[in-house]
């Protein structure tokens, strides 16, 4: 807190996962240290809730500093009981935040994804005039649709309360889709609202040819249509038979289609199990998780990326970071109906393949799709996704956003 009383404004940013998970390295961590990079009047509380070490690495460390961005992680432990350390965690972050608070005159809060958008809007009271909601979701919706909340479970209902109880007392909300957009406007229609998908450095991720062929020539992918996926299976993902399921359809519809998968050891020893993986095994190549650095080359080798979410009604509340991810390296997306507004504008803009549903999807559908795809030519199309990607998902967007919101730089009228 070495900069407390030497500005005239400050910020407490929350996000519930670890500071070294992508979803805060990669995006809110990423937001805030650009924002503070650029020249604010700020000084910025970052809080995050670890389930391992809280330690950072001493040049990380410094960047904070410079920064002038204060780092408190909260301890969680995945296996304990969820509720009493989410009550203490709360506890800790409101008296974290009265303190942090003290001797500033403007006073922001910034929730990242709703969980942690319901511990800053329960921390507000704590000193903060303002509380801003970035990329909120109804999770509990999601939760309840894919069968791992029951409607009446206490987890249901307690998230559920919370979600409407932020939107409640937000000022404004970033929404990330327009299903989203909808949702809060009709729960809450004097908020500050903004449209703005979940963004990345795109021109970190642009493509790189000469990496993309040294990995296909490194796995025997020359002439292959390699079809991209990297994450997780199970819960609001597909689990890894349907996944299986549509890798046979895939591989019948065309003989050159070759698919890449980065996953969890987990998850590959649980594709490997699957009924059919003996028919697709040959023409699949399963790599480990790696950090999202690493990831570059293997966008560059991939013809088509996979968005694995099932079209569930709320999966219209998405907004994934893999199609950012892909569209950066100039590479089209296969996706269900319904999913974000990704699927319509992978149509409309001709970035993609839009099926009814990945597992029952018809090979035809597939063939069609990529002959669509390629009609201009592969370098045109590939023009068509970084353009995409920077218009609508560069953290750039979000960094501009960000410095209205937290530093009250006037209010634009949502989309």
């Amino acid at each position: 807190m070495m900069h407390k009383g030497k500005r005239r404004a400050c910020a407490l940013v929350v996000g519930l996962h670890g500071i070294h998970d992508p979803l805060m390295s990669t995006l809110m961590l990423d937001y805030v240290l650009r924002l503070q990079e650029r020249g604010t009047d700020l000084d910025i509380l970052l809080v995050t809730e670890e389930p391992g070490p809280t330690t950072l690495d001493p040049a990380w460390a410094a960047r904070l500093e410079r920064a002038r961005i204060t780092w408190k992680p909260l301890r969680y432990d995945v296996r304990g009981a969820q509720f009493p350390q989410r009550i203490r965690n709360i506890a800790r972050l409101a008296w974290w935040s009265w303190r942090f608070t003290r001797g500033y005159a403007k006073r922001t809060a910034v929730g990242f994804l709703s969980m942690a958008g319901a511990y800053a809007a329960l921390v507000r009271p704590f000193g903060f005039q303002r509380l801003v909601l970035v990329n909120f979701e109804p999770h509990s919706r999601y939760m309840r649709e894919m069968g791992l909340w029951s409607e009446g479970s206490l987890k249901h209902r307690v998230v559920r309360w919370s979600e409407g109880m932020e939107l409640r007392r937000a000022d404004a909300v970033v929404a990330p889709s327009t299903a989203v957009q909808e949702l809060v406007r009709a729960r809450h229609p004097g908020v500050e609202l903004h449209l703005q998908g979940v963004t990345v450095d795109v021109r970190a991720n642009a493509r790189d040819e000469a990496a993309g062929a040294e990995v296909r020539r490194r796995y025997g992918l020359e002439g292959r249509t390699v079809v991209l996926y990297i994450g997780k299976f199970g819960g609001i993902y597909y689990s890894e038979a349907a996944y299986v399921r549509f890798m046979q359809t895939t591989c019948a519809a065309d003989p050159a289609v070759h698919h890449l998968i980065v996953t969890h050891h987990e998850h590959m020893e649980q594709l490997r199990r699957a009924p059919g993986w003996d028919r697709v095994q040959d023409r699949t190549t399963l790599l480990g998780p790696m950090p999202p650095e690493a990831l570059r080359p293997y966008l560059s080798a991939a013809d088509l990326g996979v968005i694995a979410v099932p079209p569930t009604p709320s999966q219209r509340f998405r907004s994934p970071v893999k199609t950012a991810l892909y569209w950066a390296a100039g590479v089209p997306i296969l996706i269900p109906e319904g999913v974000s507004d990704d699927w319509w504008i992978a149509r409309e803009q001709g970035i993609g393949i839009v099926v009814d549903d990945l597992p029952t999807m018809n090979g035809e559908a597939l063939r069609t799709g990529l002959d669509h795809l390629r009609a201009g030519g592969v370098d045109v199309l590939r023009k068509r996704c970084v353009e995409a990607a920077m218009r609508l998902r560069d953290t750039g967007h979000m960094v501009d956003l960000l410095e209205r919101l937290v530093q009250g730089k006037g209010r634009p009228t949502a989309p």
